[in-house]
């Protein structure tokens, strides 16, 4: 979890009035390596704001076009389902995973089916 920028600010302010840095990170209980990095940031910017995340990238492989291609096609093997989403197959085997489906050949279960 970041810490605030209010926190943050306050910190700065604190080491540039002569609070020693070991002192302050004793004192408010933060890492040296987040004081540090927020006094060269305020010196270089003037201000110490929390770097932006990146936008999470959409899922490639959407869990209903999967379930609906190994429907169609039981005996595709995990390459030829990442070749047909133009993706990896740990991408396929980690999003059957996460759907709870396993690829062992049941056949008994197919012709129940």
């Amino acid at each position: 979890m970041a810490y605030s920028q209010e926190f943050r600010e306050f910190v700065v302010k604190k080491v540039h009035s002569g609070m020693s840095r070991d002192k302050a990170v004793k004192f408010f209980n933060i890492s040296r390596d987040s004081v540090y990095k927020w006094l060269k940031k305020h010196k270089e910017t003037g201000e110490v704001l929390d770097i932006k995340r990146k936008q999470y990238k959409t899922r490639k492989i959407s869990s209903q076009r999967l379930l609906e291609e190994i429907e169609n096609r039981p005996d595709a093997t995990l390459q030829e389902l990442a070749e047909h989403f133009s993706c990896t197959h740990v991408a396929v085997w980690r999003r059957l995973k996460n759907l709870k489906i396993t690829r062992k050949k049941n056949y008994t279960l197919r012709r129940e089916k």
